[in-house]
């Protein structure tokens, strides 16, 4: 795969940070590290560690997120990365890769961040990475046309097909899925009513054995799926880009997004609130899905023999809230430590709506849940042709099951 690369700089900094501007250029030899990173994630480095770390240079190689993972595999070990910026969903892949290095962390510095965000860098119960910023979907409410926050779903659904039946809008909940579905935007509903993905062992690593895609809570609760469906309350046929345009036009009361929209939500004309979910159903908790950024510690670090002082970096430069602070605010996204500041008010109101998310599996696996899962959703959801949830979602369990093998 062609890499991308941004070229900031091509200097080579005695006791600071080096930005490689080409693939034809291999990072120089250094006794520092050399870290791969998309460019948000690069200007962070270059502006918060101007002087290296630990009295060694920092060389950054810029490139796509896409090009790290496909390139890692398969690159020389002269140039390889010591350190590496990633999405948490890759942790599983790369370590069964054998990759990745695991990073202990201590107490103190767990304690840094939320357990559910730094879960998601967890891996057969060993660290293997820091986060630096996590995303999720919450819910937003036009407060012109809904000045109250419905303490129910069952009360935003009344609320929304009045104002439905009433002509003030067309769309009385917009969450888009599209013919694919969108497990992803679903998932705080999934969750509401009893669905899981993959449960946990005793130890509690992800256990792929264990598939909740149709477990038994939730198929007691399913039939709301279809009540949803008959009474228009969601339709599948409404796209990403249907979903915001009809909340933006003040079309919808109610709309399924995250911070990738904040630009879009601090251009509109109307009040409007974040928030998680409402409770579908008492006891159980409409969670979105959690996707965090960070860095982790390749296997060519030791072989580089720098294993030490990358895993430093990660523990402690990586960890300090100034740090945290720059990469959240950079991404547009929630610092991942607790007490990183967040850009904006709009930003800490996704990540409060966040608060109890659950990560993405970071399993291989995953790769194989998210097309049934979706699946399932748009084909409940598809109005007079829809396919009974019990039926759409029992399909997607088997299909999951028999991929998982």
């Amino acid at each position: 795969m062609r890499t991308k690369v941004a070229v900031v700089a091509a200097i080579t900094i005695a006791a600071g940070v080096a930005l490689v501007g080409s693939p034809a250029h291999a990072a120089p030899a250094t006794p520092g590290l050399t870290i791969w990173a998309d460019q948000t994630r690069a200007n962070v480095l270059t502006s918060q560690f101007p002087k290296g770390f630990g009295g060694k240079p920092i060389t950054v190689v810029v490139k796509d997120f896409a090009a790290i993972k496909a390139e890692l595999p398969t690159v020389a070990l002269k140039d390889a990365p010591d350190v590496i910026a990633m999405e948490h969903e890759w942790v599983g892949g790369l370590v069964e890769g054998e990759l990745l290095a695991p990073t202990k962390l201590t107490a103190e510095q767990k304690g840094l961040f939320p357990a559910n965000v730094l879960s998601g860098f967890s891996y057969g119960n060993k660290m293997y990475g820091v986060p630096v910023s996590f995303e999720n979907v919450a819910l937003i409410t036009n407060a012109k046309l809904v000045k109250t926050a419905p303490k129910t779903f069952d009360a935003l659904a009344k609320k929304a097909l009045k104002l439905k039946k009433a002509g003030t809008v067309t769309v009385p909940f917009a969450v888009g899925q599209g013919a694919s579905g969108d497990a992803y935007r679903m998932y705080p509903l999934f969750a509401g009513l009893g669905g899981y993905i993959f449960g946990t062992d005793a130890t509690g690593a992800v256990d792929v054995q264990n598939i909740g895609v149709n477990n038994g809570v939730f198929a007691t609760h399913q039939s709301k799926i279809d009540s949803w469906n008959k009474t228009t309350l969601i339709d599948s046929a409404l796209t990403a880009d249907a979903a915001k345009n009809a909340f933006v036009n003040g079309d919808s009361p109610f709309w399924i997004t995250g911070p990738w929209d904040a630009a879009t939500l601090a251009s509109l004309k109307f009040k409007y609130r974040v928030s998680p979910l409402p409770t579908i159903v008492t006891g159980l908790e409409p969670s979105p899905l959690l996707g965090m950024k960070g860095f982790a510690v390749t296997a060519f670090a030791a072989q580089h023999k720098r294993s030490p002082l990358a895993k430093e970096f990660l523990r402690t430069g990586l960890t300090a809230l100034p740090v945290q602070t720059a990469f959240g605010t950079a991404a547009g996204r929630m610092p991942a430590a607790t007490a990183g500041t967040p850009a904006s008010t709009l930003i800490k109101a996704f990540g409060a709506a966040g608060s109890l998310g659950i990560p993405v599996p970071n399993v291989p696996q995953m790769s194989g849940v998210w097309a049934p899962l979706g699946k399932a959703w748009a084909t409940s959801t598809s109005g007079a042709a829809a396919v009974p949830a019990k039926d759409a979602f029992a399909e997607a369990q088997l299909t999951i099951t028999t991929s998982v093998g």
